[in-house]
Protein backbone atom coordinates (compact mmCIF):
# COMPACT_ATOMS: atom_id res chain seq x y z
CA UNK A 1 0.00 0.00 0.00
CA UNK A 2 1.44 3.34 -1.05
CA UNK A 3 0.63 6.53 0.77
CA UNK A 4 0.75 9.92 -0.83
CA UNK A 5 2.15 12.70 1.32
CA UNK A 6 0.19 15.23 -0.69
CA UNK A 7 -3.12 14.05 0.79
CA UNK A 8 -1.98 13.49 4.40
CA UNK A 9 -3.32 16.22 6.65
CA UNK A 10 -1.50 16.90 9.89
CA UNK A 11 -3.91 14.69 11.84
CA UNK A 12 -3.04 11.73 9.59
CA UNK A 13 0.74 12.04 9.77
CA UNK A 14 2.39 9.23 11.67
CA UNK A 15 4.93 11.28 13.65
CA UNK A 16 2.23 13.72 14.74
CA UNK A 17 -0.11 10.95 15.92
CA UNK A 18 2.66 9.04 17.69
CA UNK A 19 3.79 12.23 19.45
CA UNK A 20 0.24 12.88 20.66
CA UNK A 21 -0.09 9.30 21.96
CA UNK A 22 3.32 9.47 23.62
CA UNK A 23 2.44 12.79 25.27
CA UNK A 24 -0.83 11.38 26.62
CA UNK A 25 0.86 8.29 28.07
CA UNK A 26 3.66 10.38 29.56
CA UNK A 27 1.27 12.96 31.00
CA UNK A 28 -0.56 10.11 32.75
CA UNK A 29 2.56 9.21 34.75
CA UNK A 30 4.18 12.65 34.95
CA UNK A 31 3.31 13.16 38.63
CA UNK A 32 4.94 9.82 39.45
CA UNK A 33 8.16 10.97 37.74
CA UNK A 34 8.08 14.27 39.62
CA UNK A 35 7.51 12.45 42.93
CA UNK A 36 10.94 10.87 42.41
CA UNK A 37 12.60 14.04 41.04
CA UNK A 38 12.65 12.73 37.47
CA UNK A 39 12.00 14.41 34.16
CA UNK A 40 10.72 12.49 31.15
CA UNK A 41 14.28 12.28 29.84
CA UNK A 42 15.48 11.18 33.27
CA UNK A 43 12.93 8.37 33.34
CA UNK A 44 13.83 7.33 29.80
CA UNK A 45 17.50 7.11 30.80
CA UNK A 46 16.74 5.35 34.09
CA UNK A 47 14.52 2.81 32.34
CA UNK A 48 17.24 1.97 29.80
CA UNK A 49 19.82 1.56 32.56
CA UNK A 50 17.38 -0.62 34.52
CA UNK A 51 16.73 -2.81 31.48
CA UNK A 52 20.30 -3.15 30.20
CA UNK A 53 22.63 -2.57 33.14
CA UNK A 54 25.61 -2.62 33.08
CA UNK A 55 25.44 -0.22 30.15
CA UNK A 56 27.76 2.35 28.59
CA UNK A 57 26.38 5.89 28.24
CA UNK A 58 26.91 5.77 24.46
CA UNK A 59 24.61 2.76 24.24
CA UNK A 60 21.86 4.78 25.91
CA UNK A 61 22.20 7.47 23.26
CA UNK A 62 21.91 4.82 20.52
CA UNK A 63 18.90 3.12 22.09
CA UNK A 64 16.99 6.34 22.69
CA UNK A 65 18.03 8.42 19.66
CA UNK A 66 19.01 11.16 22.10
CA UNK A 67 22.21 13.16 21.64
CA UNK A 68 25.10 11.97 23.82
CA UNK A 69 25.42 15.33 25.60
CA UNK A 70 21.79 15.14 26.74
CA UNK A 71 22.31 11.58 27.96
CA UNK A 72 25.36 12.76 29.92
CA UNK A 73 23.34 15.53 31.58
CA UNK A 74 20.52 13.10 32.42
CA UNK A 75 23.03 10.61 33.88
CA UNK A 76 24.67 13.40 35.90
CA UNK A 77 21.27 14.26 37.45
CA UNK A 78 20.49 10.57 38.14
CA UNK A 79 23.87 10.13 39.85
CA UNK A 80 23.36 13.34 41.88
CA UNK A 81 19.92 12.06 42.97
CA UNK A 82 21.37 8.74 44.11
CA UNK A 83 19.55 6.66 41.51
CA UNK A 84 22.51 5.62 39.33
CA UNK A 85 26.15 4.78 39.99
CA UNK A 86 29.06 5.07 37.58
CA UNK A 87 31.53 2.19 37.71
CA UNK A 88 34.70 1.34 35.86
CA UNK A 89 34.06 -1.24 33.14
CA UNK A 90 35.78 -4.46 34.27
CA UNK A 91 36.50 -5.38 30.62
CA UNK A 92 37.87 -1.99 29.60
CA UNK A 93 39.09 0.15 32.48
CA UNK A 94 39.09 3.26 30.26
CA UNK A 95 35.30 3.18 30.06
CA UNK A 96 32.52 3.51 32.57
CA UNK A 97 29.32 1.55 32.91
CA UNK A 98 26.12 2.60 34.60
CA UNK A 99 24.10 0.66 37.12
CA UNK A 100 21.13 1.38 39.34
CA UNK A 101 21.69 2.01 43.03
CA UNK A 102 19.41 0.33 45.59
CA UNK A 103 17.25 3.47 45.57
CA UNK A 104 17.35 3.50 41.77
CA UNK A 105 16.08 -0.10 41.70
CA UNK A 106 13.16 0.78 43.98
CA UNK A 107 12.21 3.84 41.92
CA UNK A 108 12.66 1.97 38.63
CA UNK A 109 10.56 -0.95 39.89
CA UNK A 110 7.74 1.29 41.07
CA UNK A 111 7.54 3.35 37.89
CA UNK A 112 8.08 0.39 35.58
CA UNK A 113 5.21 -1.50 37.21
CA UNK A 114 2.88 1.48 36.77
CA UNK A 115 4.02 1.89 33.14
CA UNK A 116 3.37 -1.80 32.44
CA UNK A 117 -0.13 -1.69 33.92
CA UNK A 118 -1.04 1.52 32.08
CA UNK A 119 0.32 0.18 28.79
CA UNK A 120 -1.61 -3.05 29.24
CA UNK A 121 -4.78 -1.05 29.82
CA UNK A 122 -4.02 1.19 26.84
CA UNK A 123 -3.38 -1.76 24.51
CA UNK A 124 -6.49 -3.60 25.72
CA UNK A 125 -8.33 -1.72 22.96
CA UNK A 126 -6.67 -4.14 20.52
CA UNK A 127 -7.42 -7.82 20.06
CA UNK A 128 -4.47 -10.26 20.20
CA UNK A 129 -4.41 -10.37 16.41
CA UNK A 130 -4.55 -6.59 16.10
CA UNK A 131 -1.76 -6.21 18.66
CA UNK A 132 0.41 -8.75 16.79
CA UNK A 133 -0.14 -6.89 13.51
CA UNK A 134 0.49 -3.55 15.21
CA UNK A 135 3.82 -4.71 16.65
CA UNK A 136 4.82 -6.28 13.33
CA UNK A 137 4.06 -2.97 11.61
CA UNK A 138 6.06 -1.09 14.26
CA UNK A 139 9.05 -3.37 13.65
CA UNK A 140 8.88 -2.59 9.92
CA UNK A 141 8.56 1.13 10.56
CA UNK A 142 11.48 1.11 13.02
CA UNK A 143 13.66 -0.74 10.50
CA UNK A 144 12.68 1.75 7.78
CA UNK A 145 13.38 4.68 10.12
CA UNK A 146 16.83 3.24 10.89
CA UNK A 147 17.52 3.07 7.16
CA UNK A 148 16.25 6.42 5.96
CA UNK A 149 16.60 8.70 9.00
CA UNK A 150 20.08 7.59 10.05
CA UNK A 151 21.87 10.88 9.53
CA UNK A 152 21.25 14.54 10.22
CA UNK A 153 19.76 16.20 7.20
CA UNK A 154 18.36 12.89 5.94
CA UNK A 155 15.29 14.78 4.82
CA UNK A 156 17.32 16.29 1.97
CA UNK A 157 18.09 12.85 0.50
CA UNK A 158 14.47 11.83 0.93
CA UNK A 159 13.12 14.97 -0.75
CA UNK A 160 15.70 14.83 -3.53
CA UNK A 161 14.84 11.18 -4.15
CA UNK A 162 18.32 9.83 -3.43
CA UNK A 163 17.13 7.66 -0.56
CA UNK A 164 15.51 5.07 -2.84
CA UNK A 165 18.64 2.92 -2.80
CA UNK A 166 18.86 3.34 0.98
CA UNK A 167 15.37 1.88 1.47
CA UNK A 168 16.49 -1.59 0.43
CA UNK A 169 19.70 -1.74 2.44
CA UNK A 170 19.31 -3.43 5.82
CA UNK A 171 20.40 -1.45 8.85
CA UNK A 172 21.14 -2.79 12.31
CA UNK A 173 18.60 -1.96 15.00
CA UNK A 174 20.76 -0.72 17.85
CA UNK A 175 17.91 -0.02 20.27
CA UNK A 176 16.75 -3.62 20.56
CA UNK A 177 20.12 -5.32 20.30
CA UNK A 178 21.31 -7.00 23.48
CA UNK A 179 24.76 -5.47 22.94
CA UNK A 180 24.94 -3.68 26.26
CA UNK A 181 27.66 -4.87 28.61
CA UNK A 182 26.48 -7.13 31.38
Amino acid sequence: MKFSASNLSLEHRLAYRFSILAAQVTRCTGDLYRKHGLTIGGWRTLSIIGRYELIHPGSIAERTSVDADKVTRAVDRLVANGLVARKTDARDRRRIVLTLTARGRRVHGEIDQVRRVTEERFLSALSREEAARFYAALEKLEAQANRIFASRGAWRAIVEGTSASMASAPAPDKRHKAGAAR
